[in-house]
């Protein structure tokens, strides 16, 4: 089974992102025509964990107080970026305000006023949740 891996390899050639082939398919990885492909929960387990280290490797350069955050703080805002970007979660001017000074209510509160929350209002309330507990806790 390795020389027929190496042969596909070599006749395929690996590109890591969403190509047209040359039958203008959308493929990636050795040929993988992504209308053909099923992912099973292990191999994407393992997307979400190298997408989670390279994701908190850019929220650690953009934000130097993220760091020093309680790990609850920092999980909060892995999940806010993983679904709207580190440029999208940087437009909570507001809420990012209000982490940093640890003043965990207010931010909890910004969080719930926004489009974000209205999108997606299950989510927010679940993180606004988590920040607001920061506070009842008496975390600084």
């Amino acid at each position: 089974m390795s020389k027929l891996v190496d042969a596909i390899k070599k006749h395929e050639g690996y590109v890591g992102v969403v190509y047209k082939d040359s039958l203008g398919i959308d493929t990636i990885g050795y040929g993988f025509a992504i209308k053909d492909l099923e992912l099973d929960v292990d191999i994407c387990d393992i997307i979400l964990e190298r997408k989670l280290i390279a994701l908190i490797n850019r929220i650690e350069k953009k934000f130097s107080w993220y760091k020093y955050m309680p790990p609850e703080i920092q999980d909060v805002v892995v999940n806010m970026c993983y679904q709207m970007g580190v440029y999208g979660f940087s437009l909570f001017k507001k809420t990012i305000a209000y982490l940093q000074d640890k003043q965990w209510k207010k931010a909890s509160e910004e969080m719930l006023d926004s489009r974000w929350a209205d999108q997606t209002p299950g989510r927010a309330k679940e993180l606004s949740n988590i920040v607001r507990g920061m506070e009842i806790s008496g975390v600084k």
